[in-house]
């Protein structure tokens, strides 16, 4: 993964990968914020304490996760349905991306935008 100065350029770079995704961000194995970025015309759905507790919450069953990969093998992503929007949250490395989506975004969709997020980390 890509040094501390391009993490904000990554998460931008993962913005830009569908006009449906709202927010890219990468947080470390105990929820905290790395880096992020919100697109320009989306007004944020989370007040900073939840979304404080929502990344946590995130580290915490994706790190989970991988006590299951000898039994299940390696999870791609985790795709999280609510009412208002969907959430994407996947390992890279050290650290989870964690996507954040409009609602009706094709689950083809899903599985490119992780792909190629995935391609965006490793090339940097």
């Amino acid at each position: 993964m890509a040094n501390n100065s391009n993490y904000k350029e990554i998460c931008n770079k993962i913005l830009m990968l569908s006009p449906k995704i709202r927010y890219a961000g990468i947080i470390n194995r105990f929820g905290k914020t790395i880096a992020g970025s919100m697109r320009s015309d989306v007004r944020p759905l989370f007040k900073p304490e939840e979304a404080r507790d929502e990344f946590f919450l995130t580290a915490v069953k994706e790190s989970m996760r991988e006590r299951f990969y000898n039994s299940l093998g390696k999870c791609s992503f985790t795709l999280t349905v609510h009412e208002k929007v969907d959430l994407i949250s996947f390992l890279h490395d050290k650290y989870i991306v964690y996507i954040s989506v409009d609602k009706g975004l094709a689950y083809d969709d899903v599985g490119r935008i992780v792909k190629e997020a995935n391609m965006l980390l490793a090339s940097d």
